[in-house]
């Protein structure tokens, strides 16, 4: 079943924010023929977005310091960059060391205001497609902070769009990380991997699959040369809740939604939005977070 909405207008009344917009991106798989990540950072500059929460597969070649040269280069010095790693970034020893030389908290929690924004790891050793161990032990406690909005990010998604492609693959597993999230107030799962854009509702917390912005397009494993069937999110904070555009590199809307302390809604109509059938990382806290250096991001400190 398709459930994206085509041609969705632009808003055409002023939009306050509460806090600076930021975008949400994945599988970028820069170094691939066709990765549209310099594209991205050329729109998201234009729109003056300063903060990127990338859900994984950053570069192609795990472990290529070039392509990682390409990406920070590409992405600039003056961006706020939070990233969950996929299996293009992390998939032997070698390019687990080469993350870190970069990226030193495998997860790890930060917070804007009333929102906490936590960045899970589906790609460590031994755990492929889990949340679990240590990490699960220090969700667990994360989650059960003071956040109006709790917010997760993760490469791997618990419901993908294609089939046994994400946590799904150990059921039990994905299971009881959703119940974990519905129990604890999580408004919103972002995820990748998939290649394809898709969204959906279980117990009052929305997923979504970003799709992607380079490499492959799934099911047929095809190369695509058109830009346009790349995706990614512009969120922004209004009016006490959160804004999501989903958009094309030709900035058309491909999707719509808010997400509020309640029921997700849609944002233009009134009604519930479409429902389809390593170790204890710090909390980064900062409420100059949207615009802190790279030092500072990376820095953090222990709870």
């Amino acid at each position: 079943m398709s459930y994206e909405t085509s041609n969705i207008p632009l808003l055409s009344f002023p939009v306050r924010a509460e806090y600076p917009p930021f975008a949400i991106v994945s599988d970028t798989h820069v170094g691939a023929r066709n990765s549209a990540y310099p594209a991205f950072v050329r729109i998201i500059e234009e729109l003056e977005i300063e903060t990127i929460i990338h859900t994984g597969d950053i570069i192609n070649k795990p472990g290529s310091l070039r392509q990682w040269k390409r990406f920070f280069e590409t992405t600039g010095s003056e961006k706020t960059l939070h990233v969950a790693p996929g299996n293009h970034d992390i998939r032997f020893k070698r390019s687990r060391e080469v993350y870190g030389r970069f990226f030193p908290f495998q997860y790890y929690s930060f917070s804007q205001g009333d929102t906490l924004f936590v960045m899970l790891n589906t790609v460590l050793p031994r755990q492929r497609s889990r949340i679990a161990g240590r990490q699960l032990e220090w969700l667990q406690t994360e989650l059960k902070r003071d956040f109006r909005f709790k917010f997760v990010f993760l490469h791997e998604p618990l419901f993908p769009v294609l089939p046994l492609h994400g946590l799904n693959v150990f059921r039990r597993a994905r299971n009881k990380l959703h119940r974990l999230f519905a129990e604890n107030g999580v408004s919103l799962v972002v995820a990748g991997h998939n290649h394809l854009y898709g969204r959906s509702e279980r117990d009052d917390v929305i997923y979504v699959v970003t799709g992607n912005t380079g490499g492959k397009l799934f099911p047929f494993g095809l190369v695509s040369k058109n830009r346009g069937s790349f995706r990614y999110i512009v969120a922004t904070r209004i009016d006490g809740h959160y804004l999501l555009e989903v958009r094309d590199m030709d900035g058309n809307v491909t999707d719509r939604f808010s997400v509020s302390s309640g029921k997700p809604r849609s944002f233009l109509y009134s009604r519930p939005v479409p429902r389809p059938k390593s170790l204890l990382a710090p909390a980064l806290t900062d409420r100059k977070l949207f615009g802190t250096s790279r030092l500072q991001r990376l820095q953090g400190r222990n709870r």
